[in-house]
C-alpha cells in the first residue's frame, strides 16, 4: 500500500505543472512518449466518427451532453442533477444516461438504475455517480451502460423520455447529441496543457472547439482575474460557445444515519461553527471539496483521500473509526461516497459521520445557457 501511495503521489507531481529535476527526465520522457501515442489514437479515434456521420446513433430525443475535457472532479453530477430538475420542472420527461463508471453494469449494454420511483440497483451494480443521482432525482429515471445509445432507446420506449442528458459525454462520439456542454474546473481547468499521460487531458486543446457552451466550475475558489483568464483561454479555442460561471454550494450536512434514510434537513444537521472534521473523499479532485468544508465554517483538521471511485471496505471503516478517535473530530463525506459506504459497517463501529450535500448555482452567465436549452428543444420537440 504505502509503494502504491508512493507511487500515485509521484505520477501526480510528475503530470503537475510545476518545475521537474533532472532525474525526472527519464520518467518525463516515457510519459511525453505515450502522450504523443495517447493523442493519436484518441484522434482517430474521434475522425472514424467525426468523417463518416452515419455511423453516429441518433436517439428519438433532444440529447443534451455534459462533458469535460480533464479527467478528474469538475462538479458533472450536481450540474446534471440541476439541469434535469430544472428541466422536469418545464414539464419535460426527462432521463439520465451514465456510464456506470467501475460498476457491474458498465459493460452490460444498458440497465435501469432508477425508474423515477425506485432505486433498483446498488452502487456496486450501477456506478456511484448513477446511484448519487437516482436518490437525488424522484421522477427522473436513471440509465447505467457503456452503450449511451441502447440506454436512450430504453428510456424513450420505457419512460417516454422526451430529454436525455448524457453524462459525461464530451468524448462519447458514437452518440448524435443536440447540445455539448463543457465544464470546466476552475482550480485546475488544463491542467499542464499535456493529454494523457503526461498530463489530465482527455484530448487536444483545440477539440474545445466542438463545445456549443462553457460552464467553468468552482469559481468562488478562484480570483476574479483568474476565471477571466480560463474564459479567454476557452475563447481562444471556441469564440463562439458562451461562457458561465457556476459555484458549488453546500446545502446540507446531515449525520450519515438520516442521509442514508431520506431524512432530509430535519433530522441530524450539523452547523459548521467552526467545527473540526476530518474530510472522507475518493474523488478526483479532493482538495477542491475540503476547501468547500473550509468555506462553509468547518474546520478542516485532516482528510483521508482514497482514490477516485473508491469501494469501501471493513478495513477503511475500521481506519476512520480510528482516525476519529485519536484526533476527536467528526467525519464528514460527499454524497458520492455515502452511496458507497456501508451502512451496516458505519452503523457497527458507530462511526461519528456527516455527509455534506452540494449544489450548482449559476453566477454568471445562466441567461445564455438557458436560450441555447430553449432553442434547441423548440426547435426538435
Amino acid at each position: 500500500m504505502a509503494l502504491r501511495n508512493w507511487a500515485a503521489a509521484y505520477f501526480h507531481y510528475l503530470t503537475g505543472s510545476g518545475a521537474h529535476h533532472c532525474w525526472d527526465w527519464p520518467a518525463l520522457a516515457l510519459l511525453r512518449g505515450a502522450a504523443w501515442l495517447y493523442r493519436k489514437g484518441v484522434l482517430v479515434k474521434y475522425h472514424a466518427i467525426a468523417d463518416h456521420p452515419e455511423r453516429q446513433e441518433h436517439a428519438p430525443a433532444v440529447v443534451i451532453s455534459l462533458g469535460n475535457i480533464t479527467v478528474g472532479g469538475t462538479g458533472k453530477t450536481p450540474m446534471a442533477c440541476m439541469l434535469a430538475r430544472r428541466l422536469q420542472s418545464q414539464g419535460w420527461r426527462v432521463a439520465l444516461l451514465n456510464r456506470g463508471y467501475r460498476s457491474q453494469r458498465e459493460d452490460g449494454g444498458a440497465a435501469v438504475m432508477s425508474d423515477g420511483q425506485r432505486v433498483l440497483l446498488s452502487a456496486e451494480e450501477g456506478g456511484d455517480e448513477a446511484c448519487l443521482m437516482a436518490r437525488s432525482l424522484p421522477g427522473i429515471p436513471v440509465l447505467v451502460g457503456r452503450k449511451r445509445a441502447l440506454g436512450g432507446r430504453l428510456a424513450v420506449e420505457r419512460f417516454g423520455t422526451q430529454v436525455l442528458i448524457l453524462d459525461d459525454g464530451f468524448q462519447h462520439w458514437q452518440l448524435y447529441r443536440d447540445l455539448d456542454i463543457v465544464l470546466v474546473d476552475g482550480t485546475n481547468p488544463f491542467g499542464n496543457g499535456h493529454v494523457l499521460p503526461r498530463g489530465i487531458l482527455r484530448e487536444p486543446m483545440e477539440q474545445l472547439g466542438r463545445a456549443d457552451a462553457f460552464i467553468i466550475t468552482k469559481g468562488d475558489q478562484i480570483t476574479q482575474d483568474r476565471a477571466e483568464a480560463i474564459a479567454a483561454k476557452l475563447r481562444q479555442y471556441n469564440p463562439a460557445a458562451p461562457v458561465a460561471m457556476a459555484i458549488h454550494k453546500p446545502s446540507s450536512c446531515l449525520a450519515f444515519a438520516a442521509w442514508h434514510d431520506g431524512k432530509g434537513h430535519g433530522s441530524g444537521a450539523l452547523q459548521p461553527d467552526g467545527q473540526s472534521v476530518l474530510a472522507i473523499s475518493a474523488l478526483g479532485n479532493p482538495a477542491s471539496f475540503e476547501r468547500t468544508l473550509a468555506d462553509a465554517g468547518f474546520t478542516v483538521a485532516g482528510s483521508l483521500r482514497y482514490e477516485d471511485h473508491h469501494h469501501y471496505s471493513r478495513d477503511d471503516i475500521r481506519h476512520m473509526a480510528a482516525r476519529a478517535a485519536e484526533t476527536g473530530c467528526l467525519l464528514v463525506t460527499t454524497e458520492k461516497d455515502a452511496v458507497k459506504l456501508p451502512a451496516p459497517l458505519i452503523k457497527e463501529y458507530d462511526l461519528p459521520l456527516y455527509v455534506l450535500s452540494i449544489t450548482i448555482e449559476f453566477t454568471a452567465g445562466q441567461d445564455q445557457i438557458d436560450t441555447i436549452l430553449q432553442a434547441v428543444l423548440e426547435d426538435k420537440l
